[in-house]
């Protein structure tokens, strides 16, 4: 490992620069190190994260239970409602972040850029959720499968014309984890109360896609009185086509992430299903579900990351500076996250798992370190999208995926499990280092323009 760094510093220039460049960090003894953790990130980082963690453990704890009732029905209620967030990470097109850019950047007006993605996505998800309606009443399906796929189209429509991209661009996020968690809560005492074994097919569905849509009402309701804005606007087309343009990049990179990440859950049941891993499915299912549990915390922690990235652009002069440090410190916090979860795995198999995940339990802390690398990820991207750079993190992506792509077909059906895992969290690796070579690049582009 040590002699492809040597060639690079030798002959070629450019690696170089990029490896010294990386190191270039604040002096942990100074002020300036200090003074990043007082100021308003952290403090908003903090909350966020804490109302996130307590909120997705009583989600957990309502959600199981609420499968447990529906029994053989938990299957379907899990499929329908994978479609529902299926549909609406599609139909988003990187407006959220189009959003989110605009309003931190403070380029668009608040009270300008709102109204048109809130009609737009009014629009869309109407047509779209009208059109599923309409399919699933025509298909001839029977009076319970009816209803459980109408509570998808209720929950797509209601995922859909969620409100979080507002909160991130107001930089508001513990508000809305606040919301947010008395959401979840809400839902989970429901179903703790109220749900007996042997609940109809898709009643979970129901009560989800009810209490989120007047959630979302009240919290809509109070943004238009709060800012005093009108919600529809049906002019200026123009503006909202060069928005749908704007997010065009971030939607396909959006496409390329969620790929590298869910690549081992979608293929491992099809390459070993017939060689001596046949059964590495389930405990690969297992882990990946409580890792993925992990990534939905941390997106939200990258939310409120996110937003100050763009903010640091226009008013610091130490921007990237700050963000190598922010994405250290994600790292940092993996490896002692992961290495905690590594020395606790039998106290987490103890806790009643089946002995498929006794088997997958050793390698549920890389799985876990993937996704705190995919958040390091994410923090170079948006240090490229404050540029503008949006096309240039595509790039980034596009080599991980299809080595990873590759390496899958080519290594899961000899190692199986294994190798599911290693190449998951080679990939996150393999679109940081991508990732961390474009942002140092454009940290030398500004250094030169500056002198």
């Amino acid at each position: 490992m040590i002699l492809p760094l040597v060639f690079l510093c030798d002959h070629g220039s450019y690696s170089c620069r990029v490896f010294k460049g990386f190191m270039k960090l604040p002096n942990p003894f100074t002020q300036n190190w200090r003074a990043y953790f007082k100021g308003r990130l952290w403090k908003d980082l903090l909350w966020t994260l804490c109302l996130q963690v307590g909120g997705r453990l009583f989600q957990f704890i309502g959600v199981m239970y609420a499968l447990e009732c529906l029994g053989d029905f938990s299957g379907e209620s899990r499929e329908a409602l994978r479609w529902a967030h299926m549909l609406q990470f599609i139909l988003t097109l990187g407006l959220d972040i189009v959003a989110v850019r605009h309003m931190a950047a403070k380029t668009v007006s608040f009270e300008t850029l709102v109204p048109r993605i809130f009609t737009a996505r009014l629009i869309i998800y109407g047509l779209v959720g009208l059109v599923w309606m309409l399919g699933i009443l025509s298909a001839g399906l029977t009076t319970l499968q009816t209803q459980l796929w109408l509570a998808a189209v209720l929950n797509l429509v209601v995922l859909g014309m969620n409100f979080q991209w507002v909160f991130q661009g107001a930089q508001r996020m513990p508000a809305f984890s606040v919301i947010q968690t008395s959401t979840s809560l809400a839902i989970s005492a429901y179903f703790l109360i109220l749900f007996k074994p042997g609940i109809q097919m898709g009643a979970d569905l129901w009560v989800m896609g009810i209490i989120q849509g007047l959630v979302t009402l009240v919290s809509w309701y109070y943004i238009k009185r709060r800012y005093r804005l009108t919600l529809l606007c049906f002019n200026r087309t123009s503006e909202l086509k060069a928005y749908f343009i704007e997010g065009s990049a971030n939607w396909i990179f959006g496409i390329f992430y969620n790929l590298l990440s869910s690549i081992g859950m979608i293929t491992i049941r099809q390459l070993t299903q017939h060689g001596p891993f046949a059964n590495h499915e389930d405990p690969y299912s297992k882990i990946d579900a409580i890792s993925m549990a992990v990534q939905s915390i941390l997106v939200f922690g990258g939310s409120v990351i996110y937003t100050r990235i763009v903010v640091w652009k226009n008013e610091r002069d130490d921007y990237f500076s700050r963000i190598t440090l922010v994405t250290m410190g994600i790292i940092a916090a993996g490896i002692v996250s992961c290495t905690f979860l590594h020395w606790a795995q039998s106290a987490v198999i103890s806790m009643g798992y089946s002995i498929s995940f006794v088997e997958a339990a050793p390698y549920m802390s890389w799985l876990v370190f993937g996704r705190f690398m995919g958040l390091a990820s994410g923090v170079l991207v948006w240090g490229l999208l404050a540029y503008r750079l949006d096309w240039t993190a595509v790039k980034c992506a596009v080599a991980p995926v299809l080595v990873s792509a590759w390496l899958h077909f080519l290594l899961v059906p000899k190692y199986g499990l294994k190798a599911t895992v290693f190449l998951n969290v080679g990939g996150e690796i393999g679109l940081f280092l991508c990732c961390l070579v474009a942002f140092k690049w454009l940290e030398n582009k500004q250094s030169k323009m500056s002198h």
